[in-house]
Order: structure tokens, then C-alpha cells, then sequence
């Protein structure tokens, strides 16, 4: 592997959008190192959260309730900046995705698209 940090931002060059990088490459570029990096970073949570060894607990306590909720408002304000329809209402978008998360489990990832 051979990949350089920037060294104002310690982001990868490639994804790294400070004046300094982003002068050498396109935008284009930029955007597409950032979503790879997004997605791969989204794959990674998944794996975390299904196989880590603090969900593999007998005796769940609230702490470990706790975490489950603060990586989820942390996951549930990434999706409302993505679900902010043409009046920019944060609240409305935060009511959407949680209404879309009250469905059945069978229904529940249609329901999150609708919400977008």
C-alpha cells in the first residue's frame, strides 16, 4: 500500500479536499475517493456492529443499550442530512426516517427510501 497522508488534515491524499490537495486532482476525483471511502467505511460499521465482541455479551446491560443508541443518532443524523427535503426542515426529515423506522423489519428498508 502505498498511500500518503495530507499533512495539514491527516486524510489519505486522495480523498483529501484542503487547498493544498484538492489542487492536485479534480473534483471529480476528489468525490469519487470520498464515496469509496464512505462506502467501505459503512461496510466496516456493519461488521463492527453485527460481530464485535461487545455485542457478544450473555447478560446485556445498559451500557451496552447506551452505545447501541449513540451509534444510532450518530447514523440517524447522517441520514436526515441526506433526507432534508426542499425546505431544509432538519425536524421533518428526523420525523420521516423515524416514522419509516417504526415498520416491520420486512418493510423497514422501503420504508427508509420513501423517507428520503
Amino acid at each position: 500500500m502505498n498511500t500518503t497522508l495530507c499533512t495539514r488534515t491527516q486524510t489519505r491524499s486522495e480523498a483529501c479536499c484542503c487547498g493544498a490537495c484538492a489542487r492536485r486532482a479534480t473534483p471529480d476525483a476528489k468525490r469519487s475517493a470520498n464515496k469509496r471511502d464512505a462506502l467501505a467505511l459503512l461496510d466496516l460499521l456493519a461488521g463492527c456492529i453485527e460481530n464485535h465482541p461487545r455485542e457478544q455479551v450473555e447478560h446485556v446491560t445498559w451500557g451496552h443499550a447506551g452505545d447501541a443508541a449513540h451509534l444510532r443518532e450518530k447514523l440517524l443524523e447522517l441520514a436526515v442530512s441526506y433526507a432534508l427535503g426542499p425546505d431544509g426542515s432538519e425536524t421533518d426529515a428526523r420525523r420521516r426516517i423515524e416514522e419509516a423506522l417504526s415498520e416491520d423489519d420486512e418493510h423497514v428498508g422501503e420504508a427508509l427510501i420513501d423517507a428520503m
